[in-house]
Order: structure tokens, then C-alpha cells, then sequence
């Protein structure tokens, strides 16, 4: 069991928002309070102040529906539904899809707990909810703040690491097939949440000033082409996977070549990694270009396996396993090249061997 920060912030806000209505006199409204709080809590500040103004509006677009249904028809059940598919129309109308679980909530309480003064009443219900957003809102920006780069360079790191391995063990016939499948399946999960930490950390650049900004920006198409580098290797991966048998009948000089050819790229992207980490000068890493002589023999190799394939043994599916394992590794060093040019220019201003970061969190911004 691990309790992370982001549960112990809805623990402080559920506190909070049943503690402060308590205090204002507000005792029947605590439990609303609480339950905005706990819908309120989002992963980023950008979310976080658009779900303040999103849900502010429809919890009181749902306190006047439930109002007006209360006074003009009654709160009998059927009415309460009506109320219901009302307020979520208006809702879907102005494009607030996401805030209606928490607007019918505010209008079921209001409609079902009518008292002596039901206007006052429903007026504190409305208040209530106001509070528990707000409370969420500063508890998710004040406490804990969420440090998603850490998170996304770390995950960056171990993923494109495991790949790496299985690339090495599938050019050396080291890995068996059934294991490798389900390990792609494991990778592909990861590569996902890649994505949602991207755009987490691209939500935490909106709120700073101009110059952090630009800052931010630049570091965000850094970390765009080091994940697109990533699903690259990614895909390397799968096709030596999927065509296994076809790489295992190559002639053992293309093998050899292939394997020398990546060894070269894999420690490449290790020490770009390094270089945008800060462990490895701006300037190293420049053994990426293949030199003319050795290129045109692998691509050669290349052709030559291909044409033999068709001509000779009449073997399409050889042949095409030829050519996507030659795309896939063009892919790859294309992939890198541009990379390792981005990383360069991005940490060319900011490096001092002096300073060398073993932390990401402590990253030159």
C-alpha cells in the first residue's frame, strides 16, 4: 500500500471542506462541500483554474435549475429526473461535459432537502459547493505541487532502457518469442503514459512569466521528439520481433553488420539522454552519422539479401522482412540525429562541467 501525494492532498481537502462550513455555521452543507472538493481535484494547475471556472458556473446553473423545479413543480422524484435531464442539456450545451457529475450532485441535495426556507437554504448548498472547489483548487496548488518532469524523464529513461535490452538480446537470438510478446505489451503501456505526462507537463508551463515560458516551450519539443525517439526504438523492437525468423536466416555478415550498426545508435540515445541530463557535454555524441563507405555496404547488404530472396527463392515475406528491418533502422537513426541536434542546441547556453545534475529535478530550466 503506498500513499502518494496527490492522496494525501484529497484527504486534506475533504478535511477541509467539511471543517470550514462547519465554522461558517454551514453544518448541513459540509457534506457537499467535501464531495465538490474531492470531484475539484485535478493533476495540474492548468486544470486545476479551469476546473475552478467550469465548475463554479455549473454548480450554479445547477442551484437555479434546482431552485426554480423546486418552486414551480415540487421535489417529487420524477421531477427531480426532469431537473436532471434538464440541467445536463444545458450543461452539454455549453461544452461542460466533464463538470455534470458534480452539477447534478448540487442539484439532487438542493431539490431533496427543502426546508422552512428553502431559497436561503439552497443558497448555502450552492455556497457550500463554491467552497469545497476553491478549497480543492488551493490545496492542489499550495501543497505537493506536482513535479511531472521528474516523473516523465524517469519513466523516459527506464522504458527506453528496457527496450534497449530486448533490441540487444532479439540481434543475438538471447530472448524467446513468448516472453518478448509480452513484454511489447507491457512497453506499449508505458509508452502511454508517456503521452499523459507530456501533456501534464506542458499544463504546468501555462502560469509563469514570458521568459520561463519560452524556456518551457523549448524544453517541451526536447521531450516531444525524446518520446517520438522513444516509440521509435519501440517499434524496432516489434519488427525484429515479428519478423524473428526471417533475421535469424540473414547471412551472418549482415548480421554482424546489423548488430554493430545498432550498438552504435542504442549508445547513442544513452548518452543523448546523458547530454540532456547534464552528465555529457552539449558538444559529445557526434559518432551518430554512419560514414559514407560503411553506409553504402550495409545498404547494399540490404538490397542484395532482398533481391536474392525474390529472385532466387521466390520468397516474398523474406523479402519484405528485409526491408522493414532496413526502414526500421533508417527510422531509428533519423530519429536520433534530430534529436541529438535539438538536445545540443537546447543545453549549449546552459552547460557547466561543474555543475554536473544527478537529479533531474534540478535540470537547468
Amino acid at each position: 500500500m503506498r500513499i502518494g501525494a496527490r492522496t494525501l492532498k484529497t484527504g486534506i481537502a475533504i478535511t477541509l471542506a467539511l471543517a470550514i462550513p462547519y465554522f461558517l455555521n454551514m453544518q448541513g452543507a459540509s457534506v457537499l462541500a467535501a464531495i465538490s472538493a474531492i470531484f475539484a481535484l485535478q493533476p495540474s494547475l492548468k486544470r486545476s483554474v479551469k476546473t475552478l471556472k467550469d465548475r463554479v458556473f455549473a454548480n450554479l446553473i445547477g442551484g437555479v435549475v434546482a431552485i426554480i423545479m423546486n418552486l414551480t413543480l415540487g421535489n417529487h422524484f420524477m421531477f427531480v429526473g426532469l431537473a436532471a435531464v434538464l440541467l445536463i442539456a444545458i450543461l452539454n450545451q455549453f461544452n461542460l461535459g466533464p463538470v455534470i457529475g458534480l452539477a447534478t450532485v448540487t442539484l439532487i441535495v438542493i431539490m431533496m432537502s427543502p426546508g422552512d426556507n428553502f431559497i436561503l437554504s439552497a443558497s448555502i448548498r450552492i455556497l457550500a459547493t463554491f467552497i469545497g472547489v476553491v478549497i480543492a483548487f488551493l490545496v492542489n496548488t499550495l501543497l505537493f505541487p506536482p513535479k511531472y518532469e521528474e516523473k516523465l524523464y524517469h519513466l523516459i529513461d527506464y522504458t527506453t532502457s528496457e527496450i534497449m535490452k530486448w533490441i540487444r538480446a532479439s540481434v543475438r537470438k538471447n530472448i524467446e518469442y513468448s516472453i518478448l510478446k509480452k513484454d511489447l505489451k507491457w512497453v506499449k503501456s508505458e509508452l502511454d503514459r508517456l503521452d499523459v505526462y507530456f501533456s501534464l507537463l506542458k499544463d504546468e508551463s501555462t502560469y509563469v512569466n514570458k521568459k520561463k515560458r519560452i524556456q518551457n516551450l523549448r524544453k517541451a519539443v526536447v521531450y516531444r521528439q525524446i518520446i517520438s525517439t522513444t516509440k521509435v526504438a519501440y517499434n524496432l523492437a516489434k519488427i525484429l520481433h515479428l519478423h524473428e525468423n526471417s533475421f535469424n536466416h540473414f547471412p551472418e555478415e549482415l548480421r554482424i553488420q546489423i548488430r554493430e550498426r545498432l550498438e552504435t545508435l542504442m549508445s547513442a540515445h544513452e548518452q543523448i539522454l546523458l547530454k540532456f541530463n547534464g552528465r555529457v557535454s552539449p558538444d559529445e555524441v557526434n559518432f551518430i552519422s554512419y560514414k559514407e563507405s560503411l553506409r553504402t555496404k550495409l545498404m547494399q547488404s540490404f538490397f542484395d539479401e532482398a533481391s536474392m530472396e525474390v529472385e532466387i527463392n521466390k520468397d516474398y515475406t523474406q523479402s519484405n522482412a528485409v526491408i522493414h528491418i532496413m526502414s526500421s533502422i533508417l527510422k531509428y537513426e533519423e530519429y536520433l540525429l534530430h534529436l541529438n541536434t535539438l538536445v545540443t542546441s537546447f543545453k549549449g547556453n546552459d552547460w557547466n562541467p561543474e555543475t554536473q545534475i544527478d537529479n533531474i529535478e534540478h535540470i537547468e530550466q
